[in-house]
């Protein structure tokens, strides 16, 4: 059974039924699992942007997290993933643009919430996260 959650902003979410959203919320955070050391590897943008990236993924493991406030960050992290987005990636220096953008509306989002995800030593950590880590610095 999953804790109730204790984050700074609960809202009316947390009442809230929607059907399907659930599975949809897992097909996501499937994707984003398996695509995002790709991703981070690709790119190549240094480890600033990928300390956040990484935080975020943290975040959205977090058995604590409800679903739908994981899924804000799970879309965040398949928009980043995805090569079709508002700016395609691969036009030289501003193809990036829009994926900061997100990431970085999204921390902003989250606020204080984040910052015991940045890092690992929280106790969140596992096989995934650290292939992860190892794959986005090699």
């Amino acid at each position: 059974m999953q804790k109730p959650y204790n984050g700074d902003r609960p809202g009316i979410l947390d009442e809230l039924d929607i059907p399907g959203a659930e599975k949809e919320y897992a097909n996501k955070e499937k994707y984003v699992r398996e695509n995002i050391a790709e991703k981070l590897r690709s790119v190549r943008i240094g480890i600033r942007l990928t300390k956040h990236v990484l935080a975020l993924f943290r975040y959205m493991k977090d058995a604590k997290i409800p679903w739908y406030r994981k899924s804000v960050v799970v879309a965040a992290l398949a928009y980043f993933i995805m090569p079709f987005d508002a700016i395609p990636d691969m036009m030289p220096l501003i193809g990036y643009l829009d994926d900061f953008g997100v990431i970085a509306a999204v921390l902003g989002y989250l606020g204080k919430e984040i910052r015991p995800y940045y890092f690992p030593s929280a106790g969140m950590g596992n096989q995934d996260e650290d292939r992860l880590s190892e794959e986005s610095v090699a």
